[in-house]
């Protein structure tokens, strides 16, 4: 017996070198959301399967609810890490953890007991190896379902092709999927290409009763999953196309892009799309009572939200702690109606130009403020309005050091300042009014005195909130429209500026000319007075008149007599 062999199980297919554990852009899959989905829906089971890259904090999970676990690898490299890691080792020496390398068609092959869950959450795309036979998703799907006893739990992964990031992603096939995809998975006319199609092909390999979710991934690891029902059914500023956006606007932080996202989020909720545009579905067998779940507002903090008589149940759960920026995220149970954001109000209010409309909500949205107590942040575009009253959101942020109202709504107003301008949306001020000065005027017309200590520490905590709550967009993958639009604002400013500097020489050369002209003049009455001073009635004048200033002619007398005297 090799070494490999006396740790990790070898079955047909197996790859070496290779490892999908180190695959740019796709790593396996796991995560805090997964790990909470899987909490609710993972029975107490006898026998579970595990089959392609899954994080530690999966396998934990499954070897929690489990008395025993197979995990299957293509990769030898990494079923031998796997195996020989900590928490592997101490699993696989007590004979509750195994660890088999190869593919899923040599799987197939081994003599093995039915099991009664199966965890895939990666999908069936990295289950053949270089010398598997070319099978298609449903052969694939029905060697898996092999393993599987009648009434088995499953929990199966699919990535879509046509996800937003997908279709909007600027750059070659080639650069998108490199050489991680052994098969043209891409060709395969019998994969399904939507979560109906996911669904029903499921059911015709043996498997009903099944829930989707829509998985928006951040890097690989899943940052949001709703309910696909419940996601076809949310509509621009219901709190589950907010979550939906947020979770598409994470997985195309670093991205390329053709255009911004978010709009095209929305406009997917609009047309009750958002569940066919996410990068992947998660299929189980079993109906879990959540709507959503997502990450919280800090890392390590989830949120579940289930569905209530005249909204949402938001259950934020992880360590509270402090993160950078002077925030500190709290956690707990809350109900939130359905109802827009007053971020979406004060959008259409400042698209129409109507300033009086947007004087009225600043003042109500200012006297609300002025009634709130502590130090929790609100941001506008987590603040749902109903109409009547104001309700915060899933966000949960509070300021660790005391703070007044009005710098809390400083804070609102400058994040809401720098999210209409970085949309570039409309507004009705002038183009000059922008920054501290805004916001100062918003600040007034919501009954505060808009100092400017207010509106500085109001900047701090909103750049707060933004470095921790917002994705980190490079630069150098900023969206082809917004590049674009960046490059005419620009040439406009370029264009204004020439201008601007043309009506400046312009004015310096009127005044080198009248300046020419003065100094001509200058010289032409110097060259007078220098005439005038040569003639003697001249010399005669000027004495005389500093004979007129003399105040005492007598004392003046006596004294140029005795000076004669002398």
């Amino acid at each position: 017996m090799t070494e490999i062999e006396s740790t990790v199980r070898v079955v047909r297919g197996e790859m070496q070198p290779w490892s999908d554990q180190n695959q740019p852009g796709r790593p396996p899959a796991g995560g805090p959301v997964v790990c909470r989905l899987l909490s609710d829906l993972l029975p107490r089971a006898r026998r579970t399967l595990v089959v392609g890259p899954h994080g530690q904090d999966v396998l934990d999970l499954v070897a929690d609810r489990s008395d025993q676990v197979t995990v299957l690898l293509r990769s030898v490299s990494d079923a031998t890490d796997l195996a020989t890691s900590p928490a592997g080792e101490m699993s696989f020496l007590d004979g509750r953890f195994e660890v088999v390398a190869g593919a899923l068609d040599g799987l197939a092959g081994a003599t093995l007991e039915p099991y009664d869950v199966i965890v895939a959450v990666d999908g069936l795309d990295r289950v053949l190896g270089a010398d598997s036979p070319d099978l298609s998703w449903p052969e694939r799907l029905a060697q898996l379902l092999k393993h599987a006893t009648v009434d088995a739990a499953l929990v199966l992964g699919l990535e879509n092709g046509f996800s937003l990031t997908s279709l909007l992603d600027r750059r070659g096939l080639d650069e998108r999927h490199g050489d991680n995809e052994w098969w043209p998975l891409r060709d395969d006319p019998e994969r399904p290409a939507s979560v109906a199609a996911f669904a029903e092909a499921v059911e015709r390999a043996g498997v009903s009763g099944t829930t989707a979710y829509a998985n928006f991934s951040e890097a690989g690891i899943a940052h949001t999953l709703i309910e696909t029902t419940a996601a076809a059914g949310a509509r621009p500023g219901s709190l589950l196309c907010r979550l939906g956006v947020r979770g598409i606007a994470a997985a195309a932080a670093s991205l390329p892009l053709l255009a911004p996202i978010g709009e095209l989020a929305e406009a997917a909720a609009l047309a009750g799309q958002l569940d066919a545009v996410p990068e992947s579905w998660l299929l189980m067998r079993g109906k879990p009572t959540r709507a959503a779940y997502a990450e919280g507002a800090a890392k390590g903090v989830t949120v579940a939200v289930d569905r209530a008589d005249s909204g949402w149940i938001v259950d934020s759960a992880g360590a509270a702690a402090d993160v950078p920026g002077g925030l500190r995220v709290r956690v707990g149970t809350r109900t939130l109606p359905d109802a827009p954001t007053a971020e979406d109000v004060l959008f259409r209010l400042a698209a129409a130009g109507d300033v009086p409309g947007v004087r009225a909500f600043a003042a109500e949205v200012g006297a609300w403020a002025r009634t709130q107590s502590g130090s929790g942040v609100f941001c506008f575009d987590d603040l749902g309005y109903d109409g009547t009253g104001f309700t915060p959101g899933f966000y949960g942020w509070a300021v660790v050091e005391p703070v007044s109202p009005g710098e809390l709504l400083a804070a609102a107003w400058h994040r809401w300042r720098d999210r209409l301008v970085s949309g570039h949306r409309r507004h009705p001020w002038p183009p000059w009014m922008t920054g501290d000065e805004l916001v100062a005027t918003l600040l007034r017309m919501s009954g505060d005195e808009a100092e400017p200590s207010t509106v500085e520490r109001g900047r701090e905590i909103a750049a707060a909130v933004s470095t921790a709550t917002d994705p980190v967009i490079d630069q150098s993958t900023m969206d082809l429209r917004s590049a674009l639009e960046d490059a005419a604002a620009a040439r406009h400013e370029l264009a204004e500026l020439r201008g601007h500097v043309f009506g400046l020489e312009r004015t310096l050369g009127f005044r080198d000319k009248q300046l020419k002209v003065r100094e001509k003049r200058i010289r032409e009455m110097r060259a007078s007075v220098q005439r005038y001073e040569a003639i003697r009635n001249h010399r005669l004048f000027k004495y005389v008149r500093y004979a007129a200033k003399i105040r005492h002619p007598k004392q003046f007398a006596r004294a140029v007599m005795r000076r004669l005297r002398g």
